[in-house]
């Protein structure tokens, strides 16, 4: 396309540019032509893969989603938690039940009128 522009140049202008010849002006559009696709592919390089380019910004968003649903199970955990607390702070028997739940589990402390037995397995001795 560009090749016919200054084709259709030459013929038509030739009054116009009577100092230069033909082909330094061919040589000045062909550089300004390679100056310009090269400015486009280093714009498009830049727009898929700078730093705030296409690629990272599906990361982001990917990073996002992500983190979304981490929220939503922290979130359900807290209210369950929250229930929890709720339940510890009627006083009632059913409570103490599940207090005593609590400190079994978490701190591995048994009654004094409990007897604990421990298995070993025989595949170790």
């Amino acid at each position: 396309m560009i090749l016919l522009i200054m084709i259709r140049l030459k013929d038509n202008n030739i009054k116009n540019y009577p100092y230069k010849p033909f082909y330094k002006r061919v040589g000045l559009y062909i550089v300004i032509s390679f100056i310009m696709v090269t400015i486009n592919f280093s714009a498009l390089f830049h727009l898929i893969n700078s730093e705030n380019g296409i690629l990272k910004l599906r990361e982001i968003n990917h990073q996002i989603k992500r983190n979304s649903y981490d929220l939503s199970l922290i979130k359900k955990t807290n209210t369950a938690l929250e229930d929890k607390i709720l339940r510890f702070s009627n006083k009632s028997e059913e409570n103490l039940d599940l207090i005593d739940e609590v400190i079994r589990e978490n701190l591995g402390y048994s009654s004094t009128a409990e007897k604990i037995i421990i298995f070993k397995n025989s595949s170790n001795n």
